[in-house]
């Protein structure tokens, strides 16, 4: 992730509520599979082990999956500073930031990121990418788990901010590479996007239907808006 300095905490104290309600409201949920495995390298830096016994993935609304290959990680990029503050740890929204980290590199790598939900590779840009960040998030927010449920609006606009105004030297930063077992022996023909067949069979089962419209999108004229293909 990228680094977040102390106007993350400005901005969440003096956004208004109407301003983060209205983004709230615009932020389709999904689904959130399997949990994220993670290999200790140095203090605050972790490496994402993503395979077939231990799969992490998260369905958008409109079906596409997007299932990170292995990446280095430090969680989200907050200032220490702000690490006592409720849901400011870079570790309070985990999935969130594992999913925007690889969206991040698969870029930097130039590999298909997602699946669309009837099997074509998918490249997302960074508006894109920080879109569902917010998704994520908020699908961790309103989720079943008591230690994730926790909606607020503002903080979820607070950061989808940051990353929006912060992340462009990430985005367009070098790659960093490491060993994967599951997809690099199919990266050469990534372009059909074959690296996610494996993952999607193994959680095929946990995959949630897909609507033909999300409700809290029915009739929206957000940019955001897709039509499910």
């Amino acid at each position: 992730m990228i680094r977040v300095f102390l106007l993350l905490a400005a901005l969440a104290s003096t956004l208004t509520s109407c301003a983060s309600r209205q983004f709230y409201d615009k932020i389709s949920t999904g689904k959130i599979v399997g949990n994220p495995y993670m290999k200790w390298e140095e203090p605050n830096k972790f490496e994402l082990e993503n395979n077939v016994d231990r799969l992490f993935a998260f369905q958008r609304w409109n079906g596409e999956i997007i299932c990170p290959h292995p990446i280095k990680t430090d969680g989200g990029s907050i200032p220490r500073t702000l690490w006592n503050r409720k849901g400011y740890s870079p570790w309070t929204y985990a999935p969130g930031y594992l999913i925007h980290d690889w969206l991040y590199e698969a870029n930097r790598r130039k590999v298909p990121a997602g699946v669309s939900r009837d099997g074509k590779a998918l490249y997302y840009d960074k508006e894109k990418a920080d879109w569902i960040l917010a998704e994520v998030i908020k699908t961790q927010m309103e989720g079943d788990c008591k230690a994730y449920k926790d909606p607020n609006p503002a903080r979820l606009l607070a950061i989808h901010w940051a990353v929006k105004r912060f992340g462009m030297q990430a985005w367009n930063g070098q790659p960093t590479l490491v060993e994967d077992s599951l997809f690099t022996p199919l990266l050469g023909t990534a372009v059909s996007n074959l690296p996610l067949i494996p993952a999607l069979n193994k959680i095929q089962s946990e995959i949630a239907p897909t609507p033909d419209k999300p409700d809290v999108l029915a009739g929206s004229t957000s940019p955001y808006w897709e039509s499910p293909p």
